[in-house]
């Protein structure tokens, strides 16, 4: 087997454990088990829930990235999550604390919830990985819902079905998680 189709199998794995939140193409292909074909900016661009997060990502240029080849995994902030965050998102001068926000959601490579918590349970109830900012994600389970912290303390769930496609993964939490290092 090539690392590619083990990667496959396990996204495809960790799918079918998740319930299914719509009926966008995405999310037909994430509920029969199918690793999309769509890139993680077509991703967040089609799920309902994360039209704040595709703003911010044509907002700032980052959809570029994420229509790249390049595999993330994003933990992408629900609309609700944003709706209840007390900074600014709206304007030019905001640009900046948009970019670094996303960026503390953002981890290299391309994982899927069997990845996370197959290293859950490795790591003896908890796993740290870093983001693209400064910011250190703590993954824990609680009765099968997947928690993620952030270095400040701030935590959210996934909030929804897992979407996997082309370059990587899309994981919809309930909260925003800022860090210490942000300011707000």
């Amino acid at each position: 087997m090539t690392k590619r189709t083990i990667l496959t199998a396990l996204a495809a794995g960790g799918m079918l454990a998740l319930t299914a939140c719509g009926s966008d193409s995405a999310e037909d292909a994430e509920a029969s088990g199918e690793v999309g074909s769509e890139t993680l900016a077509a991703l967040v661009e089609e799920h309902e829930q994360l039209s704040t997060t595709a703003e911010i990502l044509g907002d700032t240029g980052l959809q570029n990235v994420f229509d790249g080849n390049a595999p993330y995994t994003i933990f992408a902030p629900t609309d609700d999550a944003f709706d209840a965050l007390d900074i600014p998102l709206d304007g030019e001068e905001a640009q900046a604390a948009r970019v670094a926000i996303l960026r503390e959601h953002i981890v290299p490579g391309f994982l899927t919830r069997d990845d996370i918590v197959g290293a859950i349970e490795s790591g003896g109830g908890s796993v740290e990985m870093q983001t693209m900012g400064s910011n250190t994600l703590t993954f824990s389970e609680d009765g099968g819902t997947l928690l993620v912290a952030s270095s400040d303390g701030t935590e959210a769930r996934v909030a929804g079905a897992v979407m996997s496609g082309a370059n990587g993964s899309v994981f919809p939490i309930d909260g925003v998680l800022k860090s210490t290092d942000e300011p707000g």
